[in-house]
């Protein structure tokens, strides 16, 4: 097996990033209502870790050169995500309208159930990009 390019193990590094984070967060979610203060904390924290893997991975790699197949990996990945977020956009509102209308959610808070949807949104769409572009860099030219 070569040995993995800069690319890779930032994308490696982002996805351990991701995992370390989301996966307490869906833990707790499965227990407790979210609140905008837990997703604003969840959100700080994964910044904070991305700069530390980011800050650790650039420290030890030696070349970080990026050639035209990078960008091209780079971009299939952010398409793939785009495409993520807009259908399940799509199916998280429908699915909230659906609940909103059957009464099964608290008007209320429909606010929060949006944002905590979106979030989730984010999440997966995050998951694709990066596991589509290490796909990507797996496969021979």
């Amino acid at each position: 097996m070569p040995s993995l390019s800069y690319q890779e193990k930032s994308l490696y590094g982002e996805l351990l990033a991701d995992f370390a984070v989301f996966v307490p967060y869906f833990v707790y979610l499965h227990t407790h209502h979210p609140t905008v203060g837990y997703i604003a904390a969840t959100i700080t924290i994964l910044i904070v870790a991305q700069i530390v893997f980011q800050a650790l991975i650039a420290a030890i790699t030696r070349n970080r050169l990026k050639d035209e197949r990078d960008r091209l990996i780079r971009l299939r990945g952010y398409r793939a995500g785009y495409l993520t977020i807009i259908s399940l956009m799509m199916f998280g509102m429908a699915a909230l309208w659906l609940h909103s209308s059957l009464g099964q959610i608290n008007p209320a808070h429909m606010a929060l159930h949006f944002l905590s949807v979106f979030f989730a949104v984010l999440i997966l769409a995050e998951l694709v990009k990066t596991i589509t572009q290490l796909i990507a860099y797996r496969r021979p030219l």
